[in-house]
């Protein structure tokens, strides 16, 4: 397991790469838009979708990140008045976002096949691509969870 949790690493040091190009290129779209509607007086039928787009995957493709640097909302106060078994009863309760995490896998799935009958409207693209970069984003978030459950619940053993 540690040998995939550090091919696991590896993969999200990839992902922040293509994590911040695709935050670029949103910026780059908003700003020629942007650009065009104010200066030129036309405006790009194509930028709101592409936008939109790269906001979607960027999200998704972010989830896992916030995951296993624990970077999600939590209630301080509630976290500082739980200790001892408390605590790890509510941490336990938050790894069980691993099943929801499985849920919006299988369904992302689902979706690839629906979107390879679907065009998106200003673009022209498949809406597969866009379903597909969603189910990536569900697998990586899986796995992320996996591996922090795997690394918070394990040294706890080994130290217990």
């Amino acid at each position: 397991m540690e040998k995939f949790a550090a091919a696991f690493k590896k993969v999200q040091k990839i992902n922040k790469a293509i994590i911040g190009a695709v935050l670029l290129l949103m910026i780059g779209v908003v700003f020629l838009q942007t650009f065009c509607r104010f200066v030129i007086f036309k405006s790009l039928t194509w930028s709101e979708e592409l936008s939109r787009y790269l906001f979607v995957a960027l999200i998704v493709l972010g989830i896992n990140l916030a995951a296993t640097d624990h970077l999600f909302v939590r209630i301080e106060l509630i976290d500082g008045y739980l200790k001892g078994k408390a605590q790890y009863v509510m941490d336990v309760i938050r790894k069980g976002i691993i099943y929801v995490s499985l849920i919006l896998m299988y369904s992302g799935y689902g979706l690839i096949e629906i979107g390879g009958y679907q065009i998106s409207p200003a673009m022209g693209i498949s809406m597969s691509l866009l379903y597909g970069i969603m189910f990536i984003g569900f697998i990586m978030n899986f796995l992320a969870l996996i591996v922090d459950t795997w690394e918070e619940f394990g040294k706890e053993k080994e130290v217990g």
